[in-house]
């Protein structure tokens, strides 16, 4: 029996004491020693972030894919998804898809072999968290839980052994390069490619795109020119064509006026003529415009013309009569001659 509780006593010695120093090991946060390198890139990534699929075979970390939009599988369970921050100042492994909250010190774990759920607990960027109860030890109870946090220190290991900061500079030329392709091809107008031109002429990588926009540029302001230069004559034809067709429609006004002037000259002449011939030949019995002539003497001759409270007889100046149709107008009494020309 006494053997028993002296077994027992070291055995909770020995227990307590490396609990408690594995936890302080396990929970400090490591050094960093990855001085973040020299960026030459302008890149920036749109989610914030960069993701990078990493595979351990031999013992040894290698870098598979990078990619600054999420990765969220992997393919095998040796492989872990980390997302780095645009700073630099931020790896943990990307358990997005299963909604794992990073502020946890510790996971619950029951399972540590599925590829496809990517947790704390299948991360083998991961380490088993000290038990604290000595008993499960003791009774060595298998089916108890076990608890995981994420290791700083296996994340740096990963970190240094695949120069994971100095691959993603070099990534972000790669990304950055295809995000001027991509610009490029949506590049449509004179604008668009000014605006390409101004933004990527540093990247040597995208020379070959610079002289293609600068090319396809010059070549639209060209077009363009000719297009206005085109437009600009066909402009001045079309004004041209106006003011010839005003020209044209002027002088015809002006020969139609004319002619018209010409006419109505030869009218007033010819009824000057006919009314000077009408007054030469005025006697008795001649129709006139205010009627029959009754009675001539000197220049006056007498008209039968009923007026309203003036009689039917009327003395009229003969120089003011006018052959019959052209209307006869009394106003009290007194004659009004017709308008002429």
């Amino acid at each position: 029996m006494f053997y028993k509780y002296a077994v027992y006593a070291i055995t909770l010695s020995l227990l307590f004491s490396g609990c408690s120093s594995s936890k302080q090991d396990l929970l400090s946060t490591p050094l960093k020693s990855n001085i973040k390198p020299i960026s030459t890139s302008k890149y920036v990534s749109k989610s914030g972030y960069y993701f990078v699929l990493v595979e351990k075979n031999n013992n040894i970390w290698k870098i598979v894919d990078i990619k600054d939009t999420p990765i969220e599988n992997r393919a095998k369970a040796n492989q872990e998804i980390l997302r780095v921050n645009e700073s630099y100042s931020e790896i943990h492994p990307y358990f997005e898809k299963t909604n794992i909250n990073y502020n946890l010190s510790k996971y619950t774990c029951n399972n540590f072999n599925s590829i496809d759920n990517y947790t704390p607990c299948t991360s083998t960027l991961s380490t088993i968290f000290p038990d604290k109860n000595i008993f499960s030890f003791i009774n060595f109870k298998s089916a108890a839980p076990k608890y995981k946090f994420i290791d700083e220190k296996l994340i740096d290991k990963a970190v240094k052994e695949t120069n994971l900061l100095s691959a993603i500079e070099s990534k972000k030329n790669i990304f950055e390069y295809e995000e001027s392709e991509h610009s490029f091809r949506q590049a449509k107008t004179i604008e668009d490619f000014s605006a390409f031109i101004e933004k990527y002429a540093y990247l040597k990588d995208a020379h070959q795109l610079i002289t293609l926009a600068i090319q396809n540029r010059d070549a639209m302001i060209e077009k363009k020119n000719i297009e206005e230069e085109k437009k600009r004559k066909e402009e001045e034809r079309l004004a041209k064509a106006n003011e010839q067709r005003t020209q044209i429609r002027e002088k015809q006004l002006e020969k139609e006026t004319s002619e018209l002037e010409k006419m109505e000259h030869r009218a007033m002449q010819n009824f000057t003529k006919n009314v000077e011939k009408f007054r030469k030949t005025l006697k008795s019995g001649v129709e006139t415009n205010c009627g029959q002539i009754i009675e001539t003497k000197g220049s006056s001759v007498k008209v039968h013309f009923p007026v309203k409270n003036h009689g039917d007889e009327h003395w009229i100046d003969s120089n003011k009569l006018f052959p019959k149709g052209h209307g006869c107008r009394f106003v009290n009494g007194n004659y009004i001659a017709p308008a002429t020309f």
